[in-house]
């Protein structure tokens, strides 16, 4: 992006951005350990949260696998991994919790007219209930999830489809999210700016364009530019 180029358009990623992915989980996971305490009364709640949230490593292994090697482990015996995975399908949206300042980072670049957006990898419809369970599937123009889409990030093609959605030329988007890799040289590589959203990432990002630890930082950055 030149220095004369002005920001038009703002992505975002979904998980561990917007949504607070890792607290949303916690929650989600003690919530199912009730549903299903009289086949899992026999292990620590804690236990079942930690061994599920190492199996999820971060969202990159779909809960098919997560719950068939947790019930293996545990020697769960009476249920099945398709009806946990099912619970997971059902009930996630239930525990979804944003960022602190979602709504009012939202609100501000809404009402500064930016043009907004979302670009996550996952499944479908999965990602769109939360979404929808966050509140906040008003203040976005697009949103593309990668199963629907049928390419991922980091691949161009995603980033540059859901900047002509916008109608903005991609040096005038800047991309928000909280993987290097997937987000912040995914973007580059299409000629958009990108901030590394730092909230619960580790280690570093020294090729980002702005690196923001809060939601609230977005707003001044963008209009800094």
């Amino acid at each position: 992006m030149t220095d004369k180029t002005k920001i038009a358009s703002v992505l975002f990623d979904l998980d561990e951005t917007l949504l607070d992915r890792t607290q949303s989980l916690t929650q989600f996971v003690l919530a199912q350990y009730q549903r299903f305490y009289p086949h899992f009364q026999h292990i620590p709640s804690a236990a079942y949260l930690r061994r599920v949230v190492e199996l999820d490593a971060n969202g990159a292994v779909w809960k098919d696998q997560v719950y068939k090697q947790l019930l293996a482990e545990l020697e769960i015996m009476d249920v099945g991994w398709a009806e946990l995975l099912n619970d997971y399908v059902a009930h996630f949206a239930e525990a979804c919790v944003g960022f602190p300042n979602l709504h009012a980072t939202l609100d501000a670049l809404e009402t500064k007219g930016y043009k907004l957006g979302i670009v996550t990898n996952g499944r479908s419809p999965f990602q769109e209930r939360n979404i929808a369970a966050l509140g906040i599937r008003r203040y976005f123009d697009t949103v593309l999830v990668s199963e629907a889409e049928g390419v991922r990030k980091p691949d161009p093609e995603i980033f540059l489809r859901a900047a002509a959605r916008l109608r903005t030329h991609p040096d005038a988007v800047v991309f928000v999210g909280d993987n290097p890799q997937a987000d912040i040289a995914g973007a580059q590589r299409c000629g958009m700016s990108a901030i590394w959203f730092a909230a619960r990432a580790t280690g570093s990002c020294a090729f980002a364009d702005a690196v923001c630890h809060g939601l609230d930082e977005v707003v001044g950055w963008v209009e800094s530019q």
